[in-house]
């Protein structure tokens, strides 16, 4: 059974409680067992805390990644450093992340008592960070960091940034922005 957990896992299919239970009846009649056996929650309870098996949250999209390509492009990149005779200083990588700075966690622990877990909306207040540098981590660039707001209250009194600090209403990357 937890081989057949690791393999659906490994192929990125989500799996459920209801869903192993399931999968283990299967096996139970497939080797065609004569004993008589409910696999119930309890059953399952044990089975995860044998294995170490956890509930988490689905996040990105890894497992819709395109490896065909990737696998070119890395061919196709390795042939044009050997070709342009690149050194590790000349090869630089550049990426930008979103910061949720008022973001609150989706779970929660609660009292037995508490029908149903009460939240906050979502904040949207984020901030967008590039950060670029080289191969060979001798030169590494200010960050590049973008706010909705062009004069910040918290950058009132500050004279020397350590970032490099742009605005736009939605405070996204855009081709402007990038090509400054």
């Amino acid at each position: 059974m937890i081989e057949w957990v690791r393999q659906r896992r490994s192929e990125g299919v989500p799996l459920s409680g209801p869903l192993l239970m399931e999968q283990a009846k299967i096996f139970h009649r497939s080797m065609n067992l004569t004993t008589d056996y409910s696999y119930t929650t309890g059953w399952l309870t044990k089975f995860k805390k044998r294995h170490g098996i956890r509930q988490l949250k689905i996040c990105g999209d890894k497992a819709s990644a395109d490896a065909e390509a990737a696998e070119d492009f890395v061919n196709e990149f390795v042939s044009l450093v050997e070709t342009e005779k690149l050194s590790p200083e000349q090869i630089y990588n550049a990426d930008e992340t979103g910061l949720f700075w008022r973001y609150v966690p989706r779970s929660t622990l609660a009292t037995a008592d508490e029908k149903e877990a009460t939240g906050v909306k979502d904040s949207k207040e984020r901030i967008t960070i590039l950060g670029c540098g080289n191969a060979a981590g001798s030169h590494k660039t200010k960050l590049f960091v973008i706010g909705k707001s062009a004069k910040p209250r918290a950058f009132k009194n500050v004279k020397v940034f350590p970032v490099i600090y742009r605005s736009n209403k939605r405070a996204w990357m855009t081709q402007h922005l990038m090509n400054e």
